[in-house]
Formats: structure tokens, sequence, C-alpha cells
């Protein structure tokens, strides 16, 4: 049986580090999961397969981050419902939110299959790779609602305090992916189709592995369907946390979106560099993001047992771990990038527009790293608006606006690897006065007592 975890006591450094770690390792395969799709298909595939899987993720990641940032909106809830006892009330959440999910991903599978071709015109997909990409995407939709699940299920067992069991099980769907993806792209030279087809089967096998936990929890916080419909009113309530959470992540895709039309126009290159450039930037980005994740768990259950003291010792000791682990990464990723691009390919060009990435955006990482702080920390305590007011303003509207009124002057990929830079900074004078203001004056949950949390 899977056990969740208080996180309202103990040393704090200890821990948030035990909590965040396992967070950390699991975004780190889950990177591993398209790194293998792209080294594989570099390698192995046919020509422009890694340009089509670069532009199809990017119309997939759509989907996906939606319910990535709405499950951490939902982690907030349940996070704090944890934190304050309320095991009945957390059971009925989790029946209710995994309706919504099921319902939202079946729609989203089919809107994405019958829309493939159009969104990738609409992205000027370059001739060449539109075939390629519309195989890999329509394919990849049918694991579309396996992604949502246990993006969603892992949230929710994070918030309860377990963090192990999502990497034990990332661990093994990790590991199918690979084996899969050396069956049908190398063995039987199946190319993107191979490819997607592992990709899909590893993402169903997880989902089911996550849900089976979520129904073996104790204390009473296990997952059932046969849960209690939520009223209107509370269904609302949790929408009204999640979908600003979710469209945070959503501006950030669309930005990607917008901004890869700026990036077709410089050719297959250019398109095939960014895409390998993103594999390396994961080894920063995602660990940055999971420990935002993570944080939020932390701060929605400290939250709910009215621990506003620990509350503030881990954001303090988080801005210096980041300082401490992120920049020197950074610049090491930077200095070994020469070598590690060419585990994805070996063409002139694909490696130049990806060594000019690295080199103009990793160094300055770390500061996304302090947003992905102040990001957890607000959101833990259920203020979900302003990390998405904040997303759109930097990452959507400013970085699409740079690169549409620069470009034209100065056609350069440059400009687009600047606006990522200067948008970190924005990001950050935006976040910090509202946490610190949040944190002078925060509506504290009354903590009940032990006894009353375990007869619940």
């Amino acid at each position: 049986m899977a056990k969740v975890v208080h996180v309202d006591s103990g040393p704090i450094g200890r821990t948030l580090f035990a909590f965040a770690l396992p967070v950390l390792l699991s975004q780190m395969l889950q990177e591993l999961y398209n790194a293998a799709d792209c080294a594989v298909l570099g390698h192995f595939g046919e020509s422009g397969a890694l340009a089509a899987s670069g532009i199809a993720g990017l119309l997939l990641s759509v989907f996906i981050n939606f319910f990535i940032g709405f499950s951490s909106g939902v982690s907030a809830v349940t996070a704090r419902q944890f934190g304050q006892g309320e095991f009945a009330q957390l059971r009925r959440t989790m029946a209710g939110v995994f309706r919504l999910v099921f319902v939202a991903g079946a729609l989203l599978s089919a809107l994405g299959y019958a829309c493939a071709l159009p969104l990738l015109r609409a992205l000027r997909c370059p001739a060449e790779v539109l075939p390629v990409a519309a195989v890999y995407l329509r394919i990849c939709t049918f694991g579309l609602l396996a992604q949502l699940f246990y993006n969603v299920a892992t949230a929710v067992l994070r918030s309860l305090g377990d963090s192990r069991g999502p990497l034990l099980c990332f661990l093994a769907s990790v590991a199918l992916n690979l084996a899969l993806d050396a069956l049908l792209v190398i063995g039987l030279h199946m190319g993107v189709r191979g490819a997607a087809i592992a990709t899909a089967c590893s993402q169903w096998c997880l989902a089911g592995a996550l849900l089976r936990r979520l129904g073996h929890l104790g204390d009473g916080c296990s997952l059932s369907l046969r849960a209690p419909r939520l009223p209107l009113r509370e269904t609302l309530g949790i929408l009204k946390i999640g979908v600003p959470a979710g469209l945070q992540a959503l501006f950030m895709s669309i930005s990607s979106l917008l901004i890869q039309t700026c990036i077709d126009a410089f050719g297959p290159d250019a398109i095939a560099g960014m895409t390998v450039y993103a594999k390396l930037e994961g080894c920063l980005y995602l660990p940055c993001f999971a420990y935002g994740i993570a944080l939020t768990g932390f701060v929605g259950q400290n939250y709910g047992a009215g621990r506003i003291d620990r509350v503030r010792a881990a954001v303090h000791r988080s801005i210096g771990l980041t300082w401490a682990i992120v920049f020197p990464l950074s610049l090491a990723v930077t200095a070994a990038a020469p070598l590690l691009l060419r585990l994805f390919t070996r063409e002139p060009g694909i490696l130049f527009n990806a060594r000019e990435a690295v080199q103009f955006n990793l160094p300055f990482y770390v500061f996304y790293g302090m947003n992905q702080v102040y990001l957890g920390a607000i959101k833990g305590f259920g203020h979900t608006a302003w990390p998405m007011v904040c997303t759109l303003l930097c990452y959507a509207v400013f970085r699409v606006v740079w690169c549409r009124a620069l470009i034209p002057v100065y056609a350069s990929m440059r400009v687009v690897y600047l606006s990522y830079d200067l948008s970190f900074f924005l990001m950050l004078a935006l976040l910090l006065p509202v946490y610190r203001r949040i944190l002078s004056t925060p509506e504290a949950p009354v903590r009940l007592p032990r006894h009353a949390i375990k007869s619940a």
C-alpha cells in the first residue's frame, strides 16, 4: 500500500530535499522520454524526422501543458485539504477532478487527431516535413488522454507527500519506452511511426500504474470513483484555482507556437537546431520546473496546517539552492554543449544553430529557476491568477512582440534567443513584490489537532 507523508513538521531543509528530489528525478526521466525519441530519430529516422518530431511536439505541448498547469493548481487544493485533515473532502475532490480529466482528455484527443494537418500548416511547417510530422502527431494523440491522467495523478500524489512513487513509475516507463524505441525504430525500421507508437504505449502503462497507486493510498485518502459528486460550487472553486494555473502553462505553449512561426522562416536547420537545443535545455528547465511543482505541494500542506514560518524558510532556502546548483550547472552544460549536441545529430547546420541557442540562453537560466520558486510558492497559497497574468505578459506578449518587431529589421535567430533571456528578468520583477505582499498578509487556515486528523 502506498503511503502519504506529512511535510508540515520535521527539519525544513531535509524534509524539502527528501520531498523535492524524487520530483526532480521524475521530471528528468520524463525529459529522457522525449530525448530518447529525439536521439533515435536523429540517427535512425527518415529524412526530416527530427524536425517533424519537434514541430509536432510543440502542438502536443499546447494540450498537455494546460493540464500540467491545471494539475499544479489542483495539487494546491488537495495539499491544503490534506494539511487540514479534510480527508472525506479530499476523496471527493480527487474523484471529481479525474471525471473532468477523462471528458476533457477524450475531447482533446479527438480534436488533435482531426485537426493535425491544419494545425501544422498554421505553424508554417515546411512542405518536406509536413507528411512525417502529421503521422507523428496523429499517433501521439492516442497517448494524450494517458498524459493527462498521469500528470494529474502525479500532482495529486505529490501534494499528499508521495513523491517517491511517481519516480519509480516514471523509471519503469522510461525503460519501456527505450526498449520499444530500439525494437520499432532501430529493429523494425518503422521511423517516426515507431517512435510515436513507443511513446504512446509507454504513456498508457505509466498512467495505469499511477492511477493504481492512487487507488491504494493509506490514511483513508485513496481515489475512488464511487465518491460522492462534488457540488457545483466546489467544482467551480477548484476550477477557479486550476484553470488559471492551466492557462499559465498554456500561454507558454502558445508563445512557443507563435515564436515557432518566426523560427520556421529560417529553414529546417534552425527548426531542428531549436529541437536539439530543447533537449539540453531540459537538463535545466525540467529540474527548475519540477522544483516549483514540489514547492507548491510543500507550501500548500504547510499553509493548510498554518505553518507560515516553514513556508518563508523553505522559499529562502530554495533561492539559495537555485544559485548553488542551477547557475554552475548551466555553465557546465554550456561548456560541454559541443560534445553533448553530437549525441543527437552530426549535421553541421543543425549543430551551429543549437550551439548558438545554448550560448545565448543557458548561462542566464538561474533567473528562470528563481521564477519557478516564486511561482510555486504563490500557487501553493492558492493564488493562481497572478502567475497566469505574469506568464501571459512575459512569455507570450513580450516574446512574440519582440520577435515580430525586430526580426524584419535584424533577420537573425539571436533575436529569438534574446527574447527568452529578457523575459526571465521581466517575470522576476513582477513576481517578487507580489510574493512578499502575500507572505506579509496570509490568511492561514487554523491547524487541526493531530488526533482530529487521524480520526477524520
